[in-house]
């Protein structure tokens, strides 16, 4: 505590404290003089206004790095007695900063390190243990190539980890219906090819493959070929000695497709066969192997069919025709022209159908081209038909008149394949030609 002198800057002191450790020699008694003060006019100022603001003051001096406070102190009739003042080390002051606030940046820090352990815990439990857990999930899912996993997996996050695992759930179970669909499908289409397969070895087996098929007979000459389409059809042809001086040939469409398309042709081919030991025209023939497929055609299919009988002692070629495509004939080498013959009807349409008989005399060097529908309607990729036209223009070329009846089909069938161009055919392609006499050797 000191009194300020009013002219001078200078103070008296009233008394001073020290603690332990401080040098009493620098230690002021009552009525010592302070001698020039630095901060003079701050408790000259404090000691005659009794105005306090601003009387915190950090100095550097002889008595070291201090902060000072300074206060006024009245006497019992307010006027001013002297001037308290207070100092303390800055170094203290800023130990105990340091402390402070090494203290908050260690609270922070275990504030964060528990908050990150925390969140760490939250983001565990609630993002990656199920995201695992669906990783996994899938992974089982994705492996399982025979018994697809549609174990539902379940998560309760309330998130979108939850969405997702509900979406996935939801893909898991429409894989699985269109895998069992996929492989009921795919069984389908491994069942119907296996029965086209079949189909086809019907048809290949049941038609003559071997020529000449007569080659000790030098009255005709005759030659066949089929081809199935993808889809495999009913087209069938047939030659067969009846006796010793008639040959029967046929040629046929059957209508559908596959197995059961095979089946009725066989019958049919069966039936025509053995009927023509027993009977002496076309037209009867095919009237009673009609019938005889109407008893038992409750997948309703039908045939058509044209048949011919060659005397090949006399060149007498009866015929008759039940809904099919009209033959070629060119006679000795000549244009060849729609052999003339009544439409008639499908086998195993109408009950006790009047089937008409038909005849010509074929000469020596004459020859008839048989064939069925898919050669008349084979497509191009315009959907343009072969047609009837075109067909007549490849059978009229000049060359074709002196072709063996081999490479006359060839001819007929590579005409067919070109106009076709790539597209795929719905129908079997037939052809069948026959020549009368001077059979090529």
């Amino acid at each position: 505590m000191f009194v300020p002198s009013a002219d001078e800057n200078n103070a008296v002191y009233v008394f001073d404290i020290y603690k332990d450790g401080d040098d009493p020699d620098l230690v002021a008694s009552l009525g010592d003089e302070s001698g020039p003060i630095d901060v003079y006019d701050l408790v000259y100022r404090i000691y005659s206004t009794g105005q306090t603001d601003g009387s915190t003051v950090v100095t550097s001096g002889e008595f070291g790095y201090l902060a000072s406070a300074y206060t006024l102190v009245r006497a019992s009739d307010g006027t001013p007695a002297a001037i308290v003042g207070a100092d303390i080390e800055m170094n203290v002051i800023i130990r105990e900063v340091w402390s402070h606030t090494l203290q908050i940046l260690l609270m922070a820090v275990v504030i964060v390190l528990v908050s990150m352990a925390v969140a760490l815990l939250v983001i565990n439990r609630q993002i990656i243990l199920p995201i695992r857990g669906l990783s996994l999930y899938m992974g089982r899912f994705a492996s399982d190539k025979r018994n697809l996993n549609t174990e539902r997996f379940t998560v309760r996050t309330g998130d979108e980890i939850e969405l997702m695992a509900d979406s996935f759930n939801r893909m898991a179970e429409d894989v699985k219906s269109y895998t069992e669909h996929l492989a009921a499908v795919t069984a389908d289409r491994e069942r119907i090819a296996t029965e086209l397969q079949v189909a086809t070895q019907i048809q290949a087996s049941m038609l003559p493959s071997i020529f000449p098929p007569f080659p000790d007979r030098k009255e005709f000459d005759i030659y066949a070929r089929m081809e199935p389409a993808k889809e495999v059809g009913g087209d069938f042809y047939d030659f067969f000695m009846i006796d010793d001086r008639r040959l029967g040939v046929v040629i046929a469409d059957v209508s559908g497709k596959g197995v059961p398309a095979a089946l009725f042709m066989v019958i049919t081919k069966t039936l025509i066969k053995n009927q023509a030991g027993f009977s002496q025209t076309p037209a009867e023939i095919l009237r009673l192997v009609n019938n005889k497929l109407l008893e038992t055609n409750d997948a309703g299919f039908f045939v058509t069919v044209f048949m011919g009988i060659l005397e090949v002692d006399n060149g007498r070629f009866t015929y008759s025709n039940a809904g099919h495509n009209l033959p070629l004939l060119s006679r000795a080498g000549g244009q060849y022209e729609f052999l003339q013959a009544d439409s008639g009807f499908v086998l195993a349409g109408w009950e006790d159908f009047d089937y008409q008989t038909e005849a010509v005399t074929l000469n020596e060097g004459d020859r008839l081209v048989f064939y069925t529908d898919g050669v008349t309607e084979a497509l191009n990729p315009r959907e343009e038909l072969f047609g009837d036209d075109r067909l007549l223009e490849t059978v009229n070329r000049p060359e074709a008149a002196r072709m063996p009846l081999e490479a006359l089909v060839q001819l007929v069938r590579d005409e067919v394949e070109r106009f076709a161009d790539g597209a795929q055919q719905a129908d079997d392609i037939t052809l069948m030609a026959l020549s009368f006499g001077n059979r090529q050797q």
